[in-house]
């Protein structure tokens, strides 16, 4: 499985007068876009990086206490996902966007062998309720 997630984030708009303390809780009255019916929302690809793949160095060469590598599976990519989608929403307080769902790469699998012979990257959501706009980085 490819060490990448995809945080599927939505656009939003301000559903009613803000709240008394917003300006200490940091408090949004949002609500998801929609048009046609559809939520507008986008996929962003975000690449991860386990540092003991490379013998325990970080990105900068700092070297960092020893950790075994950990296999990159569907539990693991959901679990991440949901944090960085919390990390995302917080970078992005100014945009109209927020996270939505978290989706992991999927596998292309031989129906013979059953076999996986390859990963994709996921859709943006089902086509029913959400219309993807043009990706970011996939």
């Amino acid at each position: 499985m490819p060490s990448a997630i995809v945080l599927i984030v939505c656009k939003t708009v301000v559903a009613g007068p803000a709240d008394q303390n917003a300006a200490y809780t940091g408090y949004e009255n949002l609500e998801w876009a929609t048009e046609h019916s559809m939520m507008v929302c986008r996929r962003q690809k975000v690449d991860l990086y386990d540092p003991a793949v490379d013998g325990g160095f970080d990105v900068s060469g700092k070297r960092l206490p020893a950790a075994a590598p950990q296999p990159f599976n569907q539990q693991r990519c959901q679990r991440a996902g949901i944090t960085l989608g919390v990390n995302w929403d917080q970078a992005h307080r100014g945009s109209k966007y927020r996270f939505w769902r978290v989706a992991c790469p999927v596998p292309i699998v031989d129906t013979r062998t059953g076999e996986v012979i390859a990963w994709k990257m996921p859709e943006c959501g089902r086509r029913d309720i959400v219309v993807c706009e043009v990706d970011t980085a996939i």
